[in-house]
């Protein structure tokens, strides 16, 4: 039997051996292919190198010296093996010295190998490095056939034993990962400061933490024995399964929004709630991921705002309205209708109609406040000024204009119309009822006619004011309780 055929055999003993090598570490594995390849080759150097872009990486090696050693990195340019990447394939070099292109190698200048054959190393197709042997003296013969069939068929075996020997050490990272994963799920889930639960398709509950306990009373027991809808609010039912089934449809995948859920013990607790959807391998739903944040203090302050702030705008509002009022008799004050006069005069001037003040003084004031006190003759402008209240029909403006006098402004009422008024609020103070002293009423009447005067004197508020309360001051002369007029 030839020197070949021997080789042939011994090897194929060998990868047998090695292909039983399965629950081998990455390490033992190196170790036995090298043994075996220096060995059968007659090389003292063994090396498994990975290869990634321009880098080499020494997997492991076998030597009679420390002249490269596992753990080494080099420019893939600075190796033979560059040589193995080029052809995709094996290279065999029995006396690299005999090769002048070869002499200034760096390999062959700084490690001296003179013999040298390698093969790529493939892993699911790919070229991950080489399994190539050295020496440092030259072969006397070629490489043989055999020889370089039998490095190949070991790259082959070696391929698929790193092939399973890798996808091992990914599983088992796989299953750490995945172990600390769960672990730092489990701590986030069990101690986060807001509640978290796992809620199934039909809303049962099927794990919550601690803080969903403590927000909405309920032990973890007792609500994995009920669904969500039983303790949500009766108000925000509806939108809160509306998103569900929104996520379930495949329209959205995850919400928020704030819904009260009924505490334990009967009272309403706010939450903010985040919700996402996981699914399936296959796409169906397998459960919602809750977050829960109790908000309670936050929205009843909101609330409590709100209420504060409608307080402040309906105090406003009444404060405004005091503003424009006369505190005795609630009438408009003195500004206000001092203002109306100014805006009806404009109006006049436009319109080109008539505009009548009447001016009433209370009579007998003086002295009912002296006999019954001044609280007796509040009563009394009150009930005067109920009494004037309406005479000047649904055009018409009252207000207090002193202290005992008012003033009603007649949009539209020409002298006649005036004077009915006047004698209308006479005879109103005559009779009321009830007062310790009878009271009389001096009025004063004045008629602005817009087709008889000047612009000018017309749209003067002073010249209609001095015109009223010269007709007043001529009601008192003529013996008070009476009325006098005067025509612009």
């Amino acid at each position: 039997m030839d020197e070949g055929v021997d080789l042939r055999l011994a090897g194929l003993k060998e990868l047998h051996r090695l292909s039983l090598l399965s629950g081998a570490d990455s390490n033992e594995l190196y170790r036995q292919y090298l043994e075996v390849g220096c060995r059968l080759l007659g090389l003292s150097v063994g090396i498994i190198s990975r290869i990634q872009g321009d880098q080499y990486r020494v997997l492991a090696v076998q030597s009679v010296n420390d002249a490269v050693r596992t753990g080494d990195q080099f420019a893939l340019g600075d190796t033979y093996c560059a040589g193995v990447m080029a052809k995709q394939g094996s290279v065999a070099l029995h006396d690299v010295g005999a090769l002048e292109s070869m002499r200034s190698h760096p390999a062959y200048t700084g490690l001296q190998l003179q013999a040298y054959i390698a093969t790529p190393v493939r892993v699911q197709g790919e070229i991950v490095g080489t399994l190539n042997f050295s020496d440092t003296r030259p072969r006397p013969e070629p490489f043989s056939v055999e020889e370089v069939e039998l490095l190949e068929l070991m790259a082959q075996s070696l391929g698929h034993g790193l092939e399973r020997s890798w996808q091992d050490a990914q599983r088992v990272q796989a299953a750490e990962d995945m172990e600390a994963s769960v672990a730092l799920f489990e701590g986030a889930f069990r101690h986060a400061a807001i509640g978290m639960a796992i809620v199934a398709p039909n809303g049962r509950w099927l794990r919550v933490n601690e803080a969903v306990s403590q927000i909405v009373g309920y032990s973890d027991t007792e609500l994995l024995e009920i669904d969500f809808q039983a303790i949500t609010h009766p108000d925000d039912l509806d939108r809160d399964l509306e998103y569900v089934e929104s996520l379930l449809r495949g329209e959205a995948t995850s919400y928020r929004m704030k819904k009260r859920y009924t505490h334990k013990d009967g009272h309403e607790v706010w939450v903010l709630l985040a919700v996402s959807l996981v699914r399936n391998s296959d796409g169906s739903p397998r459960y919602f991921l809750s977050q829960l944040e109790d908000i309670t203090a936050q929205v009843n302050g909101e609330i409590a705002l709100h209420e504060q702030r409608d307080e402040l705008e309906q105090l406003n509002r009444e404060l405004a309205g005091l503003a424009r009022q006369d505190a005795l008799t609630g009438l408009s004050n003195r500004p206000v209708i001092l203002e109306q006069l100014r805006q009806n005069l404009t109006l006049g001037l436009r319109t080109r109609e008539p505009l009548s003040l009447l001016l009433v003084e209370v009579g007998n004031l003086d002295r009912l406040n002296q006999q019954h006190g001044h609280a007796a003759g509040d009563d009394a402008l009150v009930a005067v000024a109920e009494a004037l209240a309406g005479l000047g029909g649904d055009s018409g403006c009252l207000g207090r204009f002193t202290g005992k006098q008012f003033l009603m402004v007649l949009p539209e009422a020409g002298l006649n119309q005036a004077e009915d008024v006047a004698e209308d609020c006479r005879q109103a103070v005559l009779s009321l009822p009830g007062l310790p002293t009878p009271l009389t009423v001096s009025l004063g009447v004045a008629t602005l006619m817009p087709c008889d005067a000047e612009k000018d004197d017309y749209g003067s508020t002073d010249t209609a004011l001095q015109a009223v309360e010269a007709a007043l001051v001529a009601a008192r002369e003529a013996g008070r309780n009476c009325c006098r007029t005067v025509t612009l």
